[in-house]
């Protein structure tokens, strides 16, 4: 098995953005402060999965999930890859004040009576050969319109979103801090989603904090 350092990878990304770390039992810290922030490697034959996870002051931990595929060091480059182009810019942007408006929408959202700060990612897509799927216009105002019908509590939320096509079977997933949201499960499954040969997936995060 080769000698893969997640936390390594991921200080020197941080690092790369201006933001100087420690390593603590496998944390990457910056700014010498909480929020916290390690990566998790999971090899397998020809895949992998890797595990982000973000801690906040209050002991909350923010986790994501991606798939690597290839052989060894190829699999994990690939998740880390996924990492940075659905994720990484959310948290940034949201847990470190580092916001490229390239990569990261805000706005300000009213949710139950509280004022959010949205931090919004691109969509991430992934394809196999041959597969250019579009992006359905519907996609997005359905999500925000889900989230505002949340019942919020604390002062930190996130979502996560994914959709497959698989030889024209189609897999729905939304999580929200974490958990399966059936809310947000339901109106992806109303989206008018292309279904074709071979695969191709959307994915968003999108990070809330009170204002």
């Amino acid at each position: 098995m080769p000698d893969i350092e997640p936390v390594i990878e991921l200080k020197r990304l941080f690092e790369a953005h201006g933001i100087s770390c420690t390593v603590e039992d496998q944390w990457v810290v910056p700014n010498n402060t909480l929020p916290a922030i390690r990566a998790l490697w999971y090899p397998r034959e020809t895949s992998g999965r890797l595990e982000i996870h973000a801690l906040l002051k209050d002991d909350v931990v923010i986790e994501e999930c991606f798939a690597g595929l290839g052989d060894n060091d190829k699999a994990f480059a690939d998740a880390f890859q996924n990492f940075m182009i659905n994720s990484f810019h959310v948290l940034l942007a949201a847990l470190w004040d580092k916001n490229d408006p390239e990569q990261v929408m805000t706005e300000r959202w009213s949710i139950g009576g509280r004022e959010f700060t949205a931090f919004i990612g691109n969509f991430g897509m992934r394809g196999s050969n041959g597969v250019c799927a579009k992006i359905p216009n519907e996609l997005f105002p359905a999500i925000e319109s889900a989230v505002k019908q949340a019942t919020l509590q604390g002062d930190t939320h996130w979502v996560r979103t994914f959709f497959c096509n698989l030889n024209e079977e189609q897999t729905y997933e939304a999580l929200m801090d974490n958990e399966d949201w059936e809310l947000g499960i339901s109106c992806l499954k109303k989206i008018p989603w292309e279904k074709c040969d071979g695969y191709y997936s959307v994915r968003n995060f999108l990070l809330l904090r009170a204002a």
